[in-house]
């Protein structure tokens, strides 16, 4: 009885979480290749973007930035550290989880050299939109 209980629980657990992540984008990146999202809420409207500069030892330097903040972050295919996190708008009152972007490096290709991310969407009340602009080279 315990246990399907516990196990109901489990699955109860698994279900209310199971979209917190939308897919939004999947992208493959040369070195340098800025991707660009235009974030909007409101009248607000922010730039969020990234790229990658290295890949040595199975592990790819990305910069990215947003809302004036710069960051640099090691990625890797194989361990934990393969996605970071953007909060999109600050916390508010009525809303204890704010928007965020998740990019996650999902592979790099030798022969083209270009490194793939997709890109998630956690925005429980939709209070953002997205777009994204393409670079020209």
């Amino acid at each position: 009885m315990m246990r399907s209980l516990f196990l109901l629980f489990c699955l109860f657990v698994l279900f209310a979480h199971a979209d917190e992540w939308r897919p939004v984008k999947s992208v493959s990146l040369q070195k340098d290749q800025l991707e660009q999202i235009v974030v909007t809420s409101g009248a607000l409207k922010k730039l969020f973007e990234f790229r990658w500069t290295l890949y040595a030892d199975n592990a790819l330097v990305v910069l990215h930035a947003y809302d004036d903040f710069v960051a640099q972050t090691l990625l890797r295919l194989h361990y934990n550290h393969r996605s970071f996190c953007v909060e999109l708008l600050a916390k508010g009152k009525s809303h204890a989880m704010p928007p965020y972007l998740v990019v996650t490096f999902k592979q790099f290709d030798f022969e083209t050299k270009q490194a793939r991310f997709d890109i998630y969407l956690s925005d429980d009340n939709e209070r953002v939109t997205l777009k994204f602009l393409q670079e020209t080279m």
